[in-house]
């Protein structure tokens, strides 16, 4: 008996260790230590119940919500971040919260996508001089409904992705992207537009 006591009060605090209460943390460390435990934690359900109690806008009926999201330039709260019903960020995500990013309904955020809100050439750091023509700047990413984020693309800062559109994996995306519409590359290719007649058919299907 006192053996199988040693080994459960063994057993937790090992679990205590690998999984500890971000409530603590918040207490002991602030919100650093929250976005270091998002970072390390392999529960998406556990993800989600964290960013909702820390201030992001999640639907309750949102889809798996990472694990191991590196969220950036957190000020006290995941305010900055609102995810829609359906949607899904993929595995180890970077969100960079210097402003907004709306995650629409039925979007998808593939694995290892960096979303940037902000650009710094390093500005208020001496020997500069780019920071004073490039001065540091944010601004919202809005993912709209629908859309589909490839793995590893990086979508940069006032960009909207149209509904229904799909960044491929790996492309950078500097400039707003209308709905429907496929970027298949960072090369000066041209896009490609969705025929509206694909969405009218499974309009009626619904």
């Amino acid at each position: 008996m006192v053996e199988r006591v040693l080994r459960y009060v063994r057993y937790r605090l090992w679990a205590m260790q690998q999984y500890p209460d971000p409530e603590l943390l918040f207490v002991r460390g602030g919100i650093g230590d929250v976005v270091r435990y998002l970072a390390e934690c392999n529960s998406p359900d556990k993800t989600k119940q964290v960013l909702v109690r820390f201030g992001a806008r999640v639907h309750a009926e949102a889809m798996p919500l990472g694990p191991r999201l590196s969220l950036h330039e957190v000020r006290n709260d995941f305010r900055n971040l609102s995810v829609g019903r359906s949607a899904h960020i993929g595995c180890e995500v970077f969100l960079d919260l210097s402003d907004e990013i709306r995650i629409e309904e039925s979007v998808t955020v593939g694995m290892r996508s960096i979303l940037l809100t902000h650009m710094n050439l390093g500005d208020g750091y001496p020997n500069k001089p780019l920071a004073r023509i490039f001065r540091a700047t944010t601004a919202p990413i809005v993912l709209r409904r629908g859309c589909s984020i490839g793995a590893g693309a990086i979508v940069m800062k006032g960009v909207t992705i149209g509904e229904d559109s799909v960044i491929g994996a790996g492309v950078v995306v500097s400039r707003s992207v209308p709905p429907r519409t496929v970027v298949h590359s960072t090369q000066a290719r041209p896009d490609l537009r969705i025929a509206d007649r694909w969405f009218e058919s499974a309009s009626e299907g619904e």
